[in-house]
């Protein structure tokens, strides 16, 4: 039996237990859900099934392209990429949207989740980033198709100018926890939509204390931080340290971390200045990764702590290309982008890397317990 008629048939006897319990005046207590890590992998890495032209103009056909390669390489979700450079782009939302999420789920995939570009800002008088960056429009669409979690603060975050110092970064935040406080108020209007802000290079969250600070006061099942574990461990080598405050991070947080980003890196040192410098690197099934990240630590903390969600790829390492040299994965590829198009990366390629790295997900958080003692992996 396909996992999603399952686990309908079980929510039907469950719905039709309680409806007997309520007719016979008992009380009805609503089943504990189960710990679930779920596989997921950023659409952005599959933008290279179709150009965005066919995308735009063919949506449930491109999501049965979609949910087909992301099964084939081993995933049991997908983040959809609803942004100007995505398979959605924000001014086709009402329409491409719900024919997409339909495609893709007609394979038996699963897409609760969209990445956005959402982005709010530090001022707290500027209110203009709501209908600048298409947040109604987006998020109305997205939670009457069963979307229930967006990735935002991808790109144009508000982030510590250099000359910024003590009282000036905490003005910031404050100014932060404003339109935070405005997004969860929309969040909210929608249904309880839950806004996951990506830890990610200059962004104030990259380490995910100031992340927390702008967001104090606000329900974490409205705005929450995606822990991109390879931006965050990268932001404080050298690795005894890095290590050191990833873990830390993890256990303070975890009850405001909804959705995690999974990517190794590796470190080196510069024979010369003694610097230390930070590169994602594709993971080795047959060792515990081959970089910082101690990924049956991870998985655990995450068990540990109670988390329920996605563990996401964002595939941002370089591999061998087709024509003898290399090439960096960390880019949005659509079918008649060059790199295709060349010969350099072909479809079995993709495949093949990317059901590498979902092996690589399952095989660690299986070592650290998952699908043990009730919990599930997906």
């Amino acid at each position: 039996m396909e996992r999603r008629n399952f686990l309908s048939g079980a929510a039907v006897m469950a719905a039709g237990l309680a409806l007997v319990k309520e007719a016979a005046g008992q009380a009805v207590t609503p089943a504990p859900q189960p710990q679930t890590l779920v596989t997921q992998l950023w659409s952005r890495h599959l933008q290279w099934v179709s150009t965005q032209a066919y995308a735009q103009s063919n949506p449930e056909s491109a999501g049965i392209m979609i949910g087909d390669a992301l099964l084939q390489s081993g995933y049991a979700a997908v983040d959809l990429t609803v942004r100007a450079d995505g398979h959605v782009t924000p001014q086709n939302v009402a329409t491409g949207l719900p024919l997409m999420l339909k495609g893709i789920r007609s394979t038996g995939a699963i897409c609760d989740h969209i990445g956005v570009n959402i982005a709010p800002p530090a001022d707290p008088n500027n209110t203009q980033w709501i209908a600048s960056q298409f947040v109604h429009e987006i998020l109305s669409v997205a939670a009457a198709n069963g979307i229930r979690k967006y990735r935002f603060n991808n790109s144009g975050a508000a982030s510590f100018a250099p000359n910024t110092y003590g009282d000036a970064m905490t003005a910031l935040l404050d100014g932060v926890r404003v339109n935070h406080q405005r997004l969860a108020e929309i969040n909210a209007q929608y249904g309880g939509l839950c806004g996951v802000a990506h830890t990610h290079s200059n962004n104030i969250g990259t380490t995910v204390y100031d992340y927390e600070y702008s967001m104090r006061g606000i329900d974490p099942n409205l705005i929450a931080i995606n822990l991109a574990i390879g931006h965050t461990a990268s932001a404080a080598p050298p690795p005894g340290t890095g290590t050191a405050l990833w873990q830390l991070e993890m256990r303070r947080h975890m009850p405001r971390i909804k959705c995690t980003a999974v990517e190794d890196l590796r470190a080196a040192v510069n024979a010369t200045t003694g610097a230390v410098s930070t590169s994602r690197i594709e993971p080795n099934p047959a060792t515990a990764g081959g970089g910082l990240i101690n990924w049956t630590t991870f998985y655990q903390l995450l068990l540990n702590g109670g988390y329920s969600g996605a563990a996401e790829s964002q595939v941002e390492y370089t591999i061998p290309d087709a024509i003898g040299g290399s090439i960096s994965l960390n880019s949005a590829f659509f079918m008649d982008n060059a790199a295709f198009t060349s010969g350099r990366l072909t479809p079995a390629m993709m495949i093949a890397t990317l059901k590498n790295t979902s092996d690589f997900i399952r095989a660690r958080a299986t070592a650290a317990g998952w699908g043990q003692n009730g919990s599930q992996l997906l």
